[in-house]
């Protein structure tokens, strides 16, 4: 996710707010992989060995650097922390990857750093609603469907076999309610002939 330049939260793209994603220190990009998890077990005294209960999964977790592109002033970056500020989950995805959305808001602390001269980058990190991210909702195109109505016209039934079932004095089929028991079943009997 770090990799987009672009990246859109809570409705806006980031481009629209003069800002882009960006790496500052050298090296590989760090992204969480897997969610945080913890192993619940029941310890019983005596037994060395716990009890496994559940695995507990906690929300994923990530912090994001973006910078100005051009120079900020006080509005602009009074209208990016309202943007980030958020006080519930908001979808969040990088253009590199829009088929991943987190549903995210600002958790810890932000930082602003920068040179003095009203240039500079931000840092912060968010944290997500659940331990996955999930994929745009999508719709299929309508299928017209030309269904011409069956009508099943034998009502004879002496073709074929009847199995739990027999035909009462109407023609009409009905459960038959001698149930079978298993010492009916002749002792030759294999299973695949039940």
């Amino acid at each position: 996710m770090k990799e987009g330049i672009d990246f859109y939260y809570n409705g806006i793209y980031s481009v629209d707010m003069g800002l882009i994603n960006c790496k500052i220190d050298s090296g590989f990009f760090e992204e969480p992989f897997l969610s945080e998890r913890q192993i619940k077990e029941i310890i019983i005294r005596g037994n060395e060995k716990p009890y496994f209960q559940e695995v507990q999964r906690s929300p994923l977790e990530f912090s994001l650097t973006f910078a100005f592109e051009d120079y900020y002033d006080n509005v602009r970056i009074r209208e990016v922390a309202r943007w980030l500020d958020q006080d519930y989950y908001r979808p969040f995805y990088t253009s590199d990857n829009p088929e991943r959305i987190f549903y995210c808001m600002l958790v810890s602390d932000s930082q602003l750093l920068h040179n003095g001269l009203k240039m500079g980058y931000v840092q912060v990190k968010f944290r997500c609603d659940s331990p996955y991210s999930y994929s745009p909702f999508k719709t299929s195109k309508i299928y017209d469907w030309n269904e011409t109505p069956f009508t099943f016209t034998d009502n004879n039934f002496s073709n074929g076999e009847l199995v739990g079932v027999k035909v009462n004095d109407n023609g009409q089929l009905i459960l038959n309610e001698t149930k079978p028991k298993w010492i009916n079943i002749p002792p030759s009997t294999t299973w695949n002939d039940l």
